[in-house]
């Protein structure tokens, strides 16, 4: 009551207090909601046909992606690589989604639940269902309707475990992430068959394209390739190269942004100093190691690897430890050595001649978790092991208690595969004569094993081996980070890149291209992070250090050139480089004609060139052996008159003067049904590929994701 009074009594002062409050509220609001309607329109993560999805969607996307791809993997990360293509996969299938919604919502295609329900339980389960791991039979991998089912079932079913729950609830997501998945790939059916239909294959031209692709033929034929010819011996106009590009612009068009980059690198390697202070322990080392009775210790202490309690043999071994192993008496040791940036120290704990590996079944009882349950467990193992001793196969009581386990076969082992089970398992099954099973106790279960076979007697030994690498150090990294802050934070560094790089006796790789959104420089790993500040750079010639790990980059922003169209000072050299090969090729030709040659060896010596040949060519022949894609070849072995030469003619690398040597027919057999449907998959998959391109020329679409990814 004192509160509530307290409270009365200073109500015009709160009043006052919350006017104040709120006028600030509003007038903050309306100073920020500006920036944050500014903020809003600047999230473009890209645009499909007018429709804005913010990074926050392509995040969302991204991820569920990812967790998809962990799923079916069984991987708990994912490398970068794998990353970087799930990203654009994202993208890819995003703005696929929304072109393909937009042309299904104006031809009134849809997928109903009815669809979506034959395409989970129905006759025809959907491809993509039959293609995932959860849906597959262990034993055949082929899609199980059992395994889906059951998969169902359990996102279906409630846990009363909260930790089962949401394992539950990831699955779910899970499913409805398939499921969407397999609702678009429907709709992209039913959108390419009725592209795929609106094209026709007549009578005509299935018979034709058949009786073509019977048609095989051996050619012979000589090229002059472009190559032989000086470009100087033609003359290219800038006129010429101007309106060939005025003429096709819409074949130069550039969906995201170039970046031209100059950069060098500098790799953190270890210095004479951090070499030294290595050294230095590895002496230390080497005397503790002297005098350990536990080598274990020491290696754990000093080395980058753990201590193997076990015999290898010799194909284990490094070159410089077996030849070490091979002369030293036990208790030698091989080092300190520096071995490329490492010091090597090998202790001969002990040697032996025994079998390199050895053949096991084995089978395997967990202990008891409930107290007081030890001795049932003891029981049923001492009877498993009795049945054995007494004449049961071994494989007849493996398979008894687990019906998948193969018998218990395991299979060949060295004594390092046994070591995750422990010494005691190693010492047992090296020891343990062939035939007679082997009862022990480890960790969490009980074994019975058996050895089948054993390999001849090999020479092994017990190696401690203390490996120290040399890695660079702070010091040594913070040294190489201020020589390149110095190098960056010169005066005209953005003007006098390339001369400082090379005066301070860096190797620069100038003026290098990039598309915006190119996942790397090069193949330097983890560099996409250059392309995006190159990118998002308003001043060219901006220079900056970007530090990854062990490797530091630093790059320098030539130019920027904007999403449109490419300039014609950007393709200039390959639309000459066209007229060129165009010229050259009308030069060859008129040269030759002049000389009204009439064999394939007049040819060879007027062309500087040699016969060559091929064999089993067609009209339908996509790639010729040796030559690529060259249509003149193709055409030359279905039309061209038996062994008479034909040419010379314009080909795609160069000349071709040829003759068909032999012709012969295929074997197959009509079947206008067959033949038809083969063109029209054909046709589906070029169709599929056009379809895309050519919506997102007319609907549009803009890619920002390199402003922000």
């Amino acid at each position: 009551m004192a509160t509530l009074q307290n409270i009365r009594n200073k109500g015009p002062l709160l009043v006052i207090v919350i006017g104040v409050a709120l006028l600030a509220f509003v007038l903050g609001d309306l100073f920020s909601s500006g920036s944050l309607l500014v903020g809003k329109a600047r999230d473009r993560a890209f645009v499909v046909n007018g429709e804005v999805i913010t990074t926050q969607d392509y995040s969302s996307k991204i991820t569920e992606f990812e967790e998809f791809q962990k799923m079916i993997s069984g991987q708990s990360s994912l490398d970068e690589n794998i990353s970087l293509q799930i990203r654009e996969a994202v993208y890819q299938q995003m703005v696929r989604d929304r072109l393909l919604e937009d042309q299904a919502g104006d031809l009134g295609l849809v997928v109903t639940k009815e669809e979506i329900n034959d395409l989970v339980h129905g006759q025809s389960i959907s491809p993509i269902l039959q293609q995932l791991p959860f849906f597959l039979d262990p034993q055949t991998g082929v899609f199980s309707r059992t395994a889906l089912v059951q998969f169902l079932n359990v996102i279906n079913t409630p846990s009363p475990n909260p930790q089962e729950q949401v394992l539950v609830d990831q699955y779910k997501s899970l499913w409805l992430f398939i499921e969407n998945m397999v609702k678009t790939q429907r709709l992209e059916e039913k959108y390419i068959s009725l592209l795929t239909n609106s094209v026709i294959v007549n009578d005509i031209e299935a018979k034709k394209t058949f009786d073509l692709s019977q048609q095989n033929a051996d050619v012979e034929y000589v090229m002059k390739s472009y190559f032989t010819v000086p470009d100087s011996a033609v003359t290219v106009t800038d006129k010429e190269i101007k309106d060939f590009y005025n003429k096709n612009k819409k074949s130069f068009k550039l969906e995201a942004p170039i970046v031209k980059i100059s950069y060098f690198t500098k790799e953190i390697v270890p210095s004479d100093e951090d070499f030294a202070a290595i050294e230095e322990q590895s002496q230390i080392a080497y005397t503790q190691l002297q005098s350990a009775t536990n080598p274990a210790t020491v290696v754990a202490d000093y080395s980058d690897t753990p201590y193997r309690d076990v015999f290898l043999g010799e194909n284990l071994l490094t070159p410089s430890q077996l030849d070490f192993a091979r002369t030293a008496n036990v208790s030698d040791i091989y080092g300190p050595v520096r071995e490329g940036d490492s010091f090597q120290l090998y202790k001969l704990i002990n040697k032996t001649v025994s079998p390199d590996s050895v053949y096991l079944s084995m089978m395997a009882v967990p202990n008891s978790t409930m107290v007081g349950q030890d001795s049932v467990i003891t029981q049923f193992v001492d009877s498993i092991y009795n049945a054995i001793n007494n004449g049961e196969p071994f494989a007849a009581v493996a398979n008894s208690l687990n019906p998948q386990s193969n018998g218990g076969d395991v299979g060949w082992a060295r004594e390092i595969d046994l070591l995750p089970f422990g010494k005691e398992m190693v010492v047992a099954a090296f020891s343990a004569p062939v035939g007679q099973p082997v009862k022990i106790s480890l960790p969490g279960q009980q074994v019975i094993f058996q050895v089948e076979q054993k390999t001849s007697p090999v020479n092994k030994f017990k190696l401690a081996v203390v490996n120290m690498p040399v890695v660079p150090s702070e010091k040594t990294s913070n040294n190489i980070d201020n020589e390149l802050n110095q190098f960056v934070s010169a005066p005209n560094v953005g003007k006098d890149f390339n001369q400082l790089a090379s005066e301070a006796g860096y190797m620069v790789i100038p003026n290098m291209s990039f598309s915006a959104n190119d996942f790397s420089l090069g193949q330097i790993p983890s560099s996409r992070q250059v392309i995006t500040w190159a990118a998002n750079q308003k001043e060219i010639g901006a220079v900056r250090k970007f530090d990854l790990t062990n490797l530091r980059i630093v790059a320098r922003v030539d130019e920027i050139i904007p999403s449109g169209t490419t300039p014609l000072s950007e393709v200039s050299d390959i639309i000459r480089t066209q007229f060129v090969n165009q010229k050259k090729a009308e030069k060859i030709i008129a040269d030759l004609e002049q000389q009204s040659l009439t064999s394939l060896e007049a040819y060879v010596e007027a062309m500087n060139s040699r016969v060559d040949s091929v064999r089993f060519v067609n009209f339908t022949t996509q790639n010729v052996v040796g030559l690529g894609f060259e249509p003149v070849v193709n055409a030359v072995s279905s039309f061209a008159p038996l062994n008479t030469v034909v040419g010379p003619m314009e080909g795609n690398m160069g000349v071709f003067v040829a003759k068909v040597a032999n012709r012969s027919e295929g074997s197959a057999e009509y079947n206008d049904k067959e033949q038809k449907e083969s063109m029209l998959n054909n046709n589906a998959y070029r169709l599929q590929m056009q379809a895309v391109e050519t919506l997102k020329n007319e609907l549009g679409v803009e890619d920002n994701r390199y402003r922000f990814f």
